[in-house]
This record gives structure tokens, sequence and C-alpha cells, in this order.
């Protein structure tokens, strides 16, 4: 199927009433629904866009992988900024140094971690972003998309851990992400009729939402199969 940004693929995939997302804090889990992080994505969109963050600005996420973290992912998609993922395990150091790098203006962090305080950054908190009892809102359910999105946009930028020397920013785009997951959702759709009777398919996924593998087999190979 044709699909020139990562947004078509929200559009079309991230929008159902069955579960999604489940997290385990150790005392409750949790369960969220794709239309539930899909209406959290647009609500985090849209205050993106009352900070003032523009176009292809620079937003860190820092946090442990649940599911505020992919609302916060997918909310910086649909403002059109660019999710610029930090390991969990990733010292205040390091965050400063890569906060002073992409000129963050935002930094979206987990409430137990430690991020400096940076003269011009905002800090966020990634566990207010899903409101867990909060009903779906009928009236804001259609996330509308932004438009002027090309495939040619960073849609992430991938640092390394930089121990021995400044960090490095690899520049993801909606098409570099597009090519690695269309082809996989091409041959799920030729074969998932054959696996039907296995539904509701269950990914357990323990590898971190900072790094694209991690990203893929948490929120994008599953939604293929509304798994």
């Amino acid at each position: 199927m044709p699909r020139a940004t990562l947004l078509e693929f929200f559009d079309d995939r991230i929008r159902s009433d069955q579960p999604f997302l489940v997290y385990d804090g150790g005392y409750r889990a949790h369960t969220w629904s794709y239309d539930a992080i899909r209406q959290a994505a647009g609500r985090f969109a849209r205050r993106l866009e009352r900070a003032g963050v523009t176009p292809q600005a620079n937003v860190i996420l820092w946090g442990e992988n649940r599911a505020e973290w992919v609302v916060a992912f997918w909310g910086c998609l649909l403002a059109r900024a660019v999710a610029v993922p930090i390991d969990v395990r990733a010292s205040p150091d390091l965050l400063a140094r890569v906060a002073r790098i992409v000129s963050a203006r935002i930094v979206v962090a987990g409430r137990d971690l430690p991020a400096p305080v940076l003269d011009g950054v905002q800090r966020w908190d990634l566990d207010g972003l899903l409101d867990r009892e909060a009903p779906l809102d009928s009236e804001h359910a259609e996330v509308t998309l932004p438009g002027g999105v090309t495939g040619d946009d960073l849609a992430e930028i991938i640092f390394t851990s930089g121990a021995t020397a400044e960090p490095k920013g690899v520049l993801i785009t909606h098409g570099n992400v597009l090519a690695n997951i269309v082809p996989v959702e091409r041959e799920i759709l030729k074969y998932v009729k054959y696996g039907r009777p296995c539904f509701p398919l269950r990914f357990l996924n323990l590898l971190p939402l900072s790094h694209m593998f991690g990203q893929a087999m948490a929120t994008f190979i599953p939604p293929m199969l509304e798994g």
C-alpha cells in the first residue's frame, strides 16, 4: 500500500476500540485502546502547538517504556515536530549535551528521572500525558493530520551514547522508517487470514522505545495485526 509519511500509517492503523497497549507497573495493569492512544496523541500535539513548537522543532523524549511514551512520539509527529528519544538509562549530563546539540526547548521526561535544569528548556511530565480514567471524547475522536508533511521530513533523531566523544545524532526521515515497515506490512497482509484463529496476538516488548527496533515491535508491527 502506498504510504508517503508515518502519519498515513497512524491514520490507517491507530484507530480501533481494540486493546493496543498494556502496561504493568507491578501493582496494577492498565490497558489502552487504539482510539485512546490516538486521541491522547492529538491532545499532546495541540499542547505542543500552543507552546509554540514549530514544524521540525526538536522535542526530547526521556522515559521508560510505557503508553505515554508512544503518545508523545505520535504527538510530536502530528505537530510536525521531531522526536529525539534518549535512552532511559542515559545520564543527565548526556541529556544536557543532546539538548544543546538539537536546540531543544522541551524535554518530556519520566517523573522520577533527574532531568537537569537547562536554560530556556521546559520540562514536561511524561507520566501526565495519558489520563487513565478519562473516557473517550467523541468530539475529538477524529484527529486531523497536518498538511505539508513529506517523506523527506525528519521524524526523529537517534543519538549514540557519546561515552568518549560528543554524541552524534542519526537523522531519520518518515521515508526511512516507512522503508522498513511498509514491506513488512505488505507481507503480513498476504497471510493475515491464516492467523485469525490465533487472534488477538500479543507482543511482549522488552526493547527500549528509544531504539528503532523497540519502536517497531511496540508501535509499528502490532497495529498491522491489531495486536
